[in-house]
């Protein structure tokens, strides 16, 4: 006997609910599997295309790599072969040249008494502060001492000047092998000019010409006006060597940004 509502209607059929419940429930495993089997070829595509897009990118960076360091390396050689020559780092000097410096920046006041002979043979007769800085240089460049013995024992201000300019000019020669004797040269002759009059033009001329042709043979601050550029090859070598070390950091920069947007992907689902 079949039971009614309230309202007079017949009572849904417990039964043919919990059939349709049985029956809801079977066909879900296969409705999720119809849809995994239907995405499977999209998700296939799009793996496929992401593993092409890897392999490009990590052939144009090992390309790019390899064209980074070869043409660096060709730049780098050029530009250590100019460096050699136009700019040589400051060398150090022995010791007694910083004493030597100390006591030539002091005014001449009376006539020498030290005996020391110059490059021509001639004795000549220099203080004690000019005998100390001749016995420095005869450490390391008995030459250079001597020509340094005569450009001191000038009185006269226009010649002691010139001579101490010449002493750095052309008693030095420009081998790096001589930079030691050319910095030392430099060091002693910039310190007698200061124990000069100062505002001699000769002294303040003379002064100029030892700092720039300093600049000249040294990398310093100060520029040289004579100092070539950098030869052709560092420019055609050293420019794209950079350049494909630029589009490299952009390759990688791409890279890191395309793994990161798939990892907040897959944290999104």
């Amino acid at each position: 006997m079949s039971s009614r509502a309230p309202s007079g209607e017949p009572a849904p059929d417990a039964e043919a609910g919990e059939d349709r419940a049985a029956r809801a429930s079977a066909s879900a495993p296969e409705d999720r599997a119809a849809r995994a089997s239907a995405s499977a070829p999209e998700g296939r595509a799009a793996r496929a295309s992401v593993a092409a897009r890897s392999g490009v990118r990590a052939r144009a960076a090992l390309a790019l790599l390899a064209l980074a360091l070869s043409l660096g390396a060709v730049a780098g050689i050029a530009f250590q072969r100019y460096a050699a020559v136009h700019l040589r780092a400051l060398p150090k000097v022995p010791s007694c040249v910083r004493g030597a410096r100390v006591a030539l920046r002091r005014p001449v006041a009376v006539s020498g008494t030290e005996p020391r002979q110059t490059a021509s043979g001639e004795t000549v007769y220099l203080t004690l502060g000019e005998d100390r800085a001749v016995a420095c240089a005869l450490q390391f460049d008995e030459p250079l001492a001597r020509h340094l013995a005569g450009a001191l024992a000038e009185q006269e201000t226009a010649p002691r000047a010139a001579r101490l300019v010449e002493l750095v000019r052309d008693r030095v020669p420009a081998d790096p092998a001589h930079d030691r004797a050319a910095s030392a040269a430099y060091m002693m002759a910039s310190a007698a000019l200061r124990g000069m009059p100062q505002d001699a033009p000769e002294v303040r001329a003379a002064a100029e010409e030892l700092e720039l042709r300093h600049a000249c043979r040294f990398a310093l601050r100060r520029s040289c006006p004579t100092r070539p550029w950098p030869p052709l090859l560092v420019w055609l070598t050293g420019v794209p060597a950079a350049l494909s070390l630029l589009a490299l950091l952009g390759l990688g920069l791409a890279a890191s940004a395309a793994r990161y947007r798939r990892w907040t992907e897959r944290r999104g689902r």
